[in-house]
């Protein structure tokens, strides 16, 4: 509950934060338009994960419990490919340093092979798409010009 709580607090300092910026509208955003509606969200998941907490605070929990099952080595390995993945994309370039990444980081979801290479080329064309061709943003194209 104190979690949620410090959540809700960071939401609403950003939320005031972000209207002093000015918010602007859909066709014509100011700089406070993307902190306003994620500290939206922000609120409101941390309004559910205080609800949540409430109705579960009968059960005890240990400290212990929580750390239990994690999978550390999985986020090494997802952190150390990241890294890569800075260093590589303008070299390689955004579709294939993508695509590389996305298959690993499906992979570590313990995702069969032909899944994680079908679900990183879907990932890599729409996201290629929406920022090449909707955004017009230019995207890092690497030594081999795509």
């Amino acid at each position: 509950m104190i979690s949620s709580m410090i959540l809700f607090l960071l939401a609403a300092f950003v939320l005031i934060t972000s209207l002093g910026l000015g918010i602007g509208s859909v066709s014509n955003p100011q700089s406070g338009f993307m902190p306003f509606w994620i500290s939206l969200l922000m609120l409101a998941f941390s309004l559910i994960l205080f609800v949540t907490a409430y109705r579960n605070s009968s059960s005890r929990v240990r400290l212990a419990d929580l750390w239990h099952k994690l999978h550390w080595q999985k986020s090494a390995l997802a952190a150390a490919f990241l890294a890569a993945y800075i260093f590589f994309l303008p070299w390689a370039g955004y579709l294939i340093a993508t695509s590389v990444l996305m298959i690993v980081l499906f992979r570590l979801t313990s995702m069969k092979t032909w899944t994680a290479a079908l679900g990183a080329m879907l990932a890599v064309f729409f996201s290629y798409g929406l920022f090449s061709f909707i955004l017009k943003t230019p995207l890092p194209r690497g030594i081999w010009g795509f």
